[in-house]
């Protein structure tokens, strides 16, 4: 938490670095003015950027370019001396990242309440208790990928590039540059089953009112397939990281 602080300026230049969502918004709310695209009036527009907004900031990871360095460095053989993994301590910073995020974001989700009074979510109990657990997977699923692409780089000097191929897959197929509906349906078809939608995507449209009970039963399903997935990744390729690490006396 105390680094988070010391360095709270670069967060909220983060912040502002990432509101690509409302660029978006801005895109579509022009062209939805002659009336809905695809079902999406102007406060449907409004009510899904503002959120995704919210979500993505809340699952933004950075932890690449730490492990990254640490790797290429050597440095992380120090970590690896601690009797915890080093990833505990890179979830910690995450995390008190997260509550700082949320003093700034609270506040403006009120104002951008105040500014759009008509844009509706579709919030009962289950509704919330399932969006916060989209969250967390999301997060999750962000996390433990980019540190798979961190990994990398105890065989590869290009995990970086690796990693920003993946974050334009995920703006792309993640409903940052549109919603999925608005894609065509063949392209719909395979981005439902995508793990760029569960990153930022699913959260959405959970409160979105859009998705039907047989919708939301295999949403959830695939989102538990691909967190067990990203599990067993990291793991292994982990566990084979670190005696390629070792091995050089690193």
């Amino acid at each position: 938490m105390g680094l988070m602080l010391e360095y709270r300026a670069s967060i909220v230049i983060w912040m502002l670095t990432g509101i690509m969502p409302l660029v978006m918004l801005a895109v579509w709310f022009s062209l939805a003015e002659g009336g809905p695209i695809s079902g999406y009036s102007q406060d449907d527009f409004v009510a899904y950027y503002l959120l995704m907004t919210l979500v993505r900031q809340l699952t933004n990871v950075w932890v690449i370019w730490e492990l990254d360095y640490e790797i290429r460095h050597g440095d992380l053989s120090v970590k690896l001396l601690h009797p915890i993994n080093p990833i505990h301590e890179y979830i910690a910073s995450h995390l008190a990242d997260k509550v700082l995020r949320l003093w700034i974001l609270i506040p403006l989700a009120i104002l951008a309440w105040l500014i759009f009074p008509t844009i509706h979510y579709d919030v009962t109990p289950l509704t919330l208790v399932l969006l916060l657990v989209a969250l967390v997977a999301a997060w999750i699923l962000r996390f433990l990928s980019q540190y798979c692409f961190g990994i990398l780089a105890f065989w590869i000097s290009e995990a970086i590039t690796l990693n920003e191929i993946w974050f334009a897959g995920m703006l792309m197929l993640g409903g940052v540059v549109a919603p999925l509906d608005l894609f065509p349906a063949q392209v719909k078809a395979i981005a439902d089953f995508l793990p760029f939608r569960f990153m930022l995507s699913f959260p959405v449209e959970i409160v979105s009112g859009r998705l039907t009970t047989a919708d939301l039963s295999i949403g959830l399903i695939t989102m538990t397939f691909w967190v067990a997935f990203c599990i067993v990744l990291y793991r292994w390729l982990w566990g084979r990281g670190v005696k390629q690490f070792s091995a050089f006396g690193a």
